[in-house]
């Protein structure tokens, strides 16, 4: 069977709700069979091409690029990306498409590079943000157009670039979850991938940034967030998509995205009134508490959906904030040897109950 029907078929089962996720990568892993394995190794042959290619070209370019002449090395920097698209345009023509979405995603990853050497080149003073805006705006629109996940991640990671190039020098961990919380709720106007790849990358970004605010423990003084229209459009996004599920009746994904906003807009405050009205520890405690009420609705999520990727990711983030607890607490109360011994049998047991609670919610999803 052809694996992109098989995987087209299976995208629209589970759209449908006949199927889990968690079930759909168990029918592609039965029924693929052999043209799965030549599939994934023309995916990791053509990665690995693209990678030796792109370090190659780097290193070229590290060592010869100041003995090359002005007009060479612009046109080295228009070829690298244009050469990358063309030959992963021809590779789909050609019937190849892994290959050709290998290619196409170096030119994506290329044209970045090209922008601010170029901008260099030229001598002209142009700020970060708007290269990286275009960068964006090349990369995304790539991913949307190839239905690449890796593609429309990448294009996803470039934009939190510039929004946090935006909030410099404000404190850039609110901006960056209120961004992944209003990604999460802009995937219900994309097809399936790149829906899961907006809830996937938006909920990681949510979870970065409350999970962030937990280290702050004893530098809460040093924790600013400046008033700016980059900080409240995200706002406005996060609140207005959060509203936008709901008014959809799509229930289990607006309680992610509200508990997500609230965490995030409690967890905020908390910050910014420690270095002056309440003291660190509380400040600590709500931050702590804001960050494990962001996890439990991943893991929920990830539950009510079927989602294997939601689930890990909750156990991912879950590990993370116990090692900001602990080294808020063990580390900072006592020291030396006993502080290692304390604070490793507690990551351990945290460690072995987070896996026997996954492996409990994965099982149940499964059913």
């Amino acid at each position: 069977m052809d694996p992109d029907a098989l995987q087209a078929e299976v995208d629209e089962w589970v759209r449908d709700g006949i199927i889990t996720e968690t079930q759909a990568e168990a029918i592609l892993a039965r029924y693929d069979g052999d043209d799965a394995g030549r599939s994934r190794a023309v995916v990791a042959l053509s990665v690995v091409g693209s990678a030796l290619v792109f370090v190659g070209v780097t290193l070229f370019l590290a060592t010869n690029w100041d003995d090359l002449p002005t007009v060479a090395q612009v046109a080295v920097l228009l070829a690298g990306p244009g050469l990358a698209y063309a030959a992963g345009s021809t590779a789909y023509r050609r019937s190849v498409p892994r290959a050709g979405l290998a290619l196409t995603l170096l030119g994506a990853v290329l044209v970045g590079p090209s922008l601010f050497l170029l901008a260099d080149l030229a001598s002209v003073e142009i700020a970060e943000v708007w290269l990286l805006f275009a960068w964006t705006a090349i990369a995304l629109p790539t991913g949307h157009a190839l239905d690449s996940r890796v593609g429309t991640g990448f294009g996803l990671v470039v934009l939190a670039g510039v929004v946090l190039d935006l909030t410099s020098p404000s404190e850039p961990v609110t901006s960056l979850a209120l961004l992944g919380v209003t990604l999460f709720c802009l995937a219900v106007a994309n097809t399936d991938r790149i829906r899961w790849t907006y809830r996937v990358v938006g909920a990681t970004f949510a979870l970065v940034g409350v999970i962030a605010l937990t280290t702050l423990d004893g530098r809460f003084e040093w924790f600013e967030l400046d008033a700016s229209a980059t900080l409240a459009a995200l706002a406005v996004g996060a609140v207005m998509g959060s509203g936008w599920l709901w008014w959809r009746a799509d229930r289990v994904t607006a309680m992610w995205a509200t508990t997500a906003t609230v965490a995030i807009a409690v967890g905020t405050t908390a910050g910014v009134l420690a270095a002056e009205t309440i003291p660190n520890a509380a400040a600590l405690a709500v931050v702590h508490l804001t960050g494990l009420a962001a996890i439990a609705a991943t893991g929920y999520y990830g539950y009510r959906t079927g989602s294997r990727t939601f689930v890990d990711l909750a156990a991912v983030a879950a590990l993370g904030q116990t090692l900001s607890f602990v080294a808020s607490t063990v580390v900072d109360a006592l020291s030396g040897s006993i502080a290692l011994v304390v604070a490793g049998t507690i990551l351990i047991t945290a460690g072995i109950a987070l896996e026997r609670g996954r492996r409990s919610i994965l099982a149940r999803v499964e059913r």
